[in-house]
């Protein structure tokens, strides 16, 4: 028989495994697979274990929110062989399962992470750390990891919200030079992040329509200091209608950056928090791991890439 490796965050989102455990046994094994459960023991145990242990399976599948998913992306990227990927959403805002079209049931996702549907995309690196959606760093990014986990499990999605909201009288500004090949700016702004998601914190990202997944190139958004309330309704104004255009922000795309600031910044990697430097090199590492995807709807234009065979570094 095929071999599955199961990990399983118990302490991700809201109870979303409860009871269900036995139903996505089933559905594996009448897929074909022999199955390994293996229950994470604590912060980055998914990395050590897919690190070690992917050489013996034929594929892997990740229970939990964005940031056990992370977890084990980054021990494919550190393995020598990377099986493809299942992933069972199990978190608070979920962002990648929706732009995989990975539905929320968990007996549907489980069905999708053994299914045939495999396309091989981007993965990027933070200095030394992997990452699979988005790197950020200002306003709101310390928020997700920021709020308790208690307080995700109980409010959901609005709990980000109730914690974001105490910090919008301290909005910090950060002096930061960055360069690409495609560009060169030294300025000061309170938010940039580096992505490859139709979805971030829950919403539509900028221009959703342009994201490709393994085009080898991220979207960077840099948003500019405002000078008073009415400054950030506007500002937030153009980021919901995904007005590119404005000029509140710099937005452009690439596959290579790096961001050099005064001082130490706080970086968020998939909503979790990602170190404190002064120094942030972002590389695209283009279809890097191959993940089981749902089936695109068929109102969206841009479908999902075929799969290809894995490139190591």
């Amino acid at each position: 028989m095929k071999k599955l490796l199961w990990i399983v965050n118990p302490h991700a989102g809201r109870g979303a495994l409860s009871g269900k455990v036995i139903p996505c046994i089933n559905v594996f094994q009448q897929a074909g697979y022999d199955v390994t459960v293996y229950v994470t023991q604590g912060a980055q145990d998914a990395t050590r274990v897919v690190r070690e242990r992917a050489l013996a399976f034929d594929r892997i599948v990740c229970a939990g929110g964005d940031g056990t998913l992370s977890e084990v992306v980054t021990g494919l990227m550190e393995s020598p062989v990377r099986p493809p990927l299942g992933y069972i959403p199990a978190g608070t805002t979920n962002d990648f399962a929706l732009t995989l079209n990975i539905p929320r049931s968990v007996p549907e996702a489980a069905a999708v992470a053994v299914g045939n549907h495999l396309h091989a995309l981007d993965i990027g690196r933070f200095n030394d750390r992997y990452f699979n959606y988005i790197a950020a760093f200002g306003l709101f990014t310390e928020v997700s990891y920021a709020t308790p986990q208690q307080t995700k499990n109980v409010f959901g999605r609005a709990a980000y919200f109730l914690e974001g909201v105490k910090s919008l009288a301290n909005i910090k500004e950060y002096h930061i030079r960055v360069q690409s090949d495609e560009v060169s700016i030294e300025d000061g702004f309170i938010y940039g992040m580096v992505s490859n998601s139709v979805s971030v914190g829950g919403f539509k990202a900028i221009e959703p329509d342009r994201v490709v997944l393994d085009d080898g190139l991220y979207e960077v958004l840099l948003v500019y200091p405002v000078e008073n309330p009415m400054e950030l309704q506007w500002l937030v104004n153009d980021l919901l209608t995904h007005n590119t255009a404005s000029s509140r922000f710099a937005y452009f795309r690439t596959s290579h950056i790096t961001f050099d600031a005064d001082g130490a910044v706080q970086w968020t990697l998939d909503g979790e928090f990602g170190g404190a430097v002064q120094h942030a090199e972002i590389t695209n590492f283009s279809r890097a791991v191959t993940f089981a995807t749902g089936k695109a709807p068929e109102t969206d234009k841009k479908p999902l890439p075929e799969p290809t065979e894995n490139k190591e570094e």
